[in-house]
């Protein structure tokens, strides 16, 4: 039952911190050649990935990192799923007492906040990205591979999940606003209850909908679904209620107004597009990203932790390049963990200019708080069945993760850390 309650919660609420406590969990029946795994201490995602792995047979180690509660993307956007916080949960769990080997798989969206190298030098661990979604880890596993395959490096959007991020919107939209909404009633009568709920069903419809509305992806799309949701609230109130001309033309430019709104806030919620004003606003671009082709050391590193397939790589040159700018939504996670400051942009990673961060931040700039560090526990979790040979192919190779070129010294003069 609790469980239940925190998953309607986690439908609604996603955008509130959920903690679990940090430490080292057992899944399964894990050995000192099982792998280990880090993620963070939000509920929801701790939960997921431990029903994942029992579910696949995965007997492994799993570090659950202090990251406030807040789900590995914005963890990481936020400066709370770091390479520090990555440091000090190995140095602070004990897993080395309990494995012989120093492999590590990090989640593939923490490489925003996370560099492969920090950790390296700073643990002796050889870190690696896994894949983007929990539920293609047990084959990535399996595989034995040192990169994750290519499509499982990048987010898919679909249509359930758009869902989910569509109730989390509508649910953040009408707290942010039901307040001035409330007030707005003293004026005009019953505003704030006919609003609310447009709103939140604007917002699921607005996520949902994304690919398929008109425009570019912010303010394009919502006025777009804005003029299609005012089309059909025109032909209904002529229908069924018979609305004067004043109130029907006062209702439909509100409509398209909390629809371009929710059309600005929306991309917040996905990994998948910058949040630039401008670019929501205006649909202009301004996301500028190269890559210093002298530089290049064919490390493959950017294209691994890129979850939205920005770049190629040239074969014959053996050099990477920026094939798809438009798809780049400057999380930063390129330039984190490029080793030789090959990749130059005019963005800052972690930066978002939606309403419902820039609230957040302005609140927490104003409570600086010392977080105390918990114990960390280590807790079983039970095997579901016991595994056969076949799943249970989980030690990793000692290479190092995505990277080809393992010489001291490359053609350069760039010695790896």
């Amino acid at each position: 039952m609790w469980n239940f309650l925190k998953d309607v919660w986690h439908l609604f609420g996603r955008l509130f911190p959920f903690p679990t406590k940090p430490g080292l969990r057992r899944i399964g029946d894990p050995d000192r050649s099982s792998p280990v795994l880090v993620t963070c201490n939000y509920e929801l995602t701790v939960r997921k990935v431990i029903q994942t792995l029992v579910r696949d047979g995965v007997d492994a180690w799993l570090l659950v990192a202090p990251t406030k509660g807040i789900n590995v993307w914005c963890a990481a956007g936020g400066g709370h799923f770091t390479t520090d916080t990555v440091v000090s949960i190995l140095k602070t769990s004990g897993i080395d007492n309990h494995v012989d080997h120093r492999r590590l798989i990090l989640p593939q969206l923490s490489a925003r906040g996370v560099n492969f190298w920090g950790v390296k030098e700073h643990t002796g661990w050889k870190p690696r990205f896994g894949p983007a979604d929990i539920k293609d880890l047990a084959a990535y596993l399996r595989a034995g591979k040192s990169r994750t395959e290519r499509e499982h490096r990048r987010v898919k959007f679909v249509v359930k999940d758009r869902f989910v991020m569509g109730t989390n919107l509508g649910f953040n939209t009408v707290l942010l606003l039901i307040l001035p909404l409330l007030i707005s009633s003293i004026w005009l009568t019953g505003l704030w209850w006919k609003t609310l709920p447009l709103l939140f069903v604007l917002s699921v419809a607005s996520s949902v909908g994304v690919f398929w509305l008109p425009g570019k992806v912010g303010v394009q799309k919502g006025v777009s679904l804005g003029v299609l949701a005012a089309a059909i609230f025109v032909v209904l109130s002529q229908t069924f209620w018979q609305l004067p001309p004043w109130p029907l033309l006062g209702w439909t430019g509100w409509i398209v107004v909390l629809s371009a709104y929710v059309g600005y806030d929306m991309p917040s919620w996905s990994p998948l597009w910058r949040q630039d004003p401008k670019e929501l606003v205006l649909g202009v671009k301004q996301t500028q990203i190269e890559i210093i082709q002298e530089k290049c050391i064919n490390c493959h590193l950017c294209d691994i932790v890129c979850p939205s397939d920005v770049f190629r790589h040239d074969p014959e040159a053996k050099k990477y390049e920026v094939a798809n700018l438009d798809a780049c939504q400057a999380c930063g996670a390129c330039i984190e963990n490029c080793p030789t400051e090959a990749i130059v942009s005019n963005f800052r990673g972690g930066t978002c200019a939606c309403p419902t961060c820039a609230i957040i931040d302005g609140v927490g700039a104003l409570k600086r708080k010392t977080q105390k560090r918990e114990v960390p526990t280590v807790e079983p979790v039970p095997a579901a069945a016991n595994c056969d040979t076949e799943a249970c192919q989980c030690a990793l190779e000692d290479r190092e993760p995505g990277i080809e070129l393992q010489t001291p010294e490359n053609e350069n003069g760039i010695r790896f850390p």
